[in-house]
């Protein structure tokens, strides 16, 4: 039976369960041997039972073929496969944010701007997937995620079938595959031809909702559902909102054609005709969380048509490892980051991470970015991120961290020369110099002769660094020469500075 602990290939293991779709289960887990979070899918118990075992292991195994074909961004990548006992399973990128259906649950109908950039996103995954002879055939709300910087992720082409084979039919109980409220005329009828066109109109329902709130067409069961799609008259978004563009409301009527050769050619036709309503500054969602929370440290991303408001939807799902889902007490705090500590001494730098950032995801909005306890877990979140080689997100997290330990005990306090020196870097390893060099000088003007020698010397390296060799060995000439009028000529510093200088030396000389 699996559970949080489960290990997967003596390489996986199981945190917490993530949901459960038409194939399998989902778990998020942590890959050990390169420390990083991962979700990993295995085929639903007892399907094999209900139909023919061959065609089900066949189609869990064409799933994981499928996705790895599709080198987008906006698709999860696979990792890995295989067996375990007697399930399969799929190991893939574990991807953050919020579902589609959450995402309307929680905002009701959204921003034009937004609709248009979510759905140019979801068109640019499915022109990749058609060139590709892929069809999704199972696009809804629920296989579409919404992430923390905006990006949006297809999910679940474990029902797509490939154009070329003669499988279009494959079901796993002797149901069409697809979901009845998104489902396209002819793929409700069990045609042998559906093709690209059907995933349009799914789109088409999909963006629907997104402008409304409902699907096109409701029914009270799948056969009800199933007759609005080949029988009712199309819906006019217009109808719902009057701030729709006329284009746009004709766009969407065009998607849901009952024919398929009424609806647009391709997926990339339609993603050039989004574009124009995706403007450059998108508009705060209606229920976002009103700022940006350090907790959940991403810097201020772009989509393709511009930058987006930060932190509005994003969702964090509980750790079973972290505090229980209950309104965490400070307790719990400190509980998570001796537990971040603790797989921080076995080098999963990752795992740690993940477990601080899911504590103060829940924790900061209660306490207080601010609070000492917050401070101090935010602290070591961005620790572990340097450790774990995500400078880019350390760097934006100490930035962050300045501001706040600034503000609650003042610039001189040492947390905040401390993550200052880190800010530098964090910059140095991401070859930002210039930049780090300025934070440093910033530093050593503030700082006695003797706080200052260790910023001269990582100055001096990152100096080297960008090839300006004969710069370094002055400036470290200098600092020696400062270093023994202050201390004399024996202590352990001065000597490493001087082995620095020496293997800058040789390492010229064999350049």
């Amino acid at each position: 039976m699996l559970q949080a602990g489960t290990r997967i290939a003596d390489r996986y293991e199981l945190t917490y369960p993530v949901g459960s779709g038409g194939m399998g289960h989902v778990w998020a887990g942590y890959d050990e041997r390169l420390d990083r979070p991962v979700a990993v899918k295995f085929l639903k118990p007892g399907l094999a039972v209900e139909a023919d075992r061959h065609d089900v292991v066949e189609r869990f195994q064409r799933e994981a073929r499928i996705t790895a074909r599709l080198d987008h961004p906006g698709v999860p990548t696979v990792h890995d496969a295989g067996v375990f006992g007697d399930d399969l399973y799929i190991v893939m990128q574990l991807v953050p944010g919020t579902l589609f259906t959450d995402l309307v649950a929680e905002n009701g109908p959204l921003p034009v701007p937004w609709v248009a950039a979510i759905g140019a996103q979801i068109c640019s995954v499915l022109a990749a997937a058609h060139a590709a002879s892929l069809v999704h055939r199972d696009l809804k709300p629920n296989n579409l995620i919404l992430g923390p910087t905006g990006l949006v992720k297809v999910l679940d082409f474990g029902v797509a079938a490939v154009l070329d084979t003669d499988l279009p039919k494959l079901t796993v109980t002797g149901e069409t595959i697809g979901t009845p409220t998104y489902m396209a005329p002819e793929q409700a009828l069990g045609s042998s031809s559906v093709g690209p066109r059907a995933d349009l109109y799914a789109l088409g329902c999909v963006l629907y909702e997104l402008l409304v709130g409902d699907p096109p067409y409701l029914a009270d069961n799948a056969l009800g559902m199933l007759h609005q799609h080949l029988e009712s008259p199309i819906p006019h978004v217009a109808d719902s909102r009057d701030d729709v563009p006329a284009q746009l409301d004709k766009l969407i009527v065009t998607l849901l054609a009952k024919d398929p050769q009424g609806r647009p050619d391709s997926a990339a036709v339609v993603y050039r005709q989004l574009l124009q309503w995706a403007s450059a500054e998108l508009p705060d969602l209606a229920k976002a969380p009103p700022e940006h929370s350090a907790a959940d440290p991403t810097s201020p991303h772009r989509f393709p048509f511009g930058p987006l408001p930060r932190d509005t939807i994003a969702r964090a799902r509980p750790a079973a490892s972290a505090a229980p889902a209950s309104i965490p007490s400070l307790n719990d705090v400190h509980a998570v980051r001796a537990q971040a500590l603790a797989l921080a001494d076995d080098d999963r730098f990752g795992q740690a991470a993940d477990a601080l950032q899911t504590m103060l995801r829940r924790a900061a909005p209660i306490y207080g970015q601010r609070s000492p306890e917050i401070l101090e877990a935010r602290l070591d979140y961005a620790g572990m991120l340097m450790l774990a080689g995500d400078f880019r997100t350390a760097l934006v997290t100490f930035e962050q961290l300045i501001t706040d330990l600034t503000a609650q005990y003042g610039p001189e306090h040492q947390a905040v020369r401390e993550c200052r020196l880190q800010v530098a870097t964090c910059q140095a390893e991401l070859g930002e110099a210039t930049e780090a060099l300025r934070t440093l000088q910033d530093l050593l003007r503030e700082s006695p002769d003797a706080e200052g020698f260790p910023l001269r010397t990582q100055m001096a390296v990152i100096t080297a660094g960008v090839g300006q060799v004969d710069e370094a060995f002055q400036q470290l000439d200098a600092l020696l020469a400062d270093m023994r009028s202050m201390f004399g000529t024996d202590p352990m510093e001065i000597a490493e500075v001087e082995a620095l200088r020496d293997h800058l030396r040789r390492l010229a000389d064999e350049g």
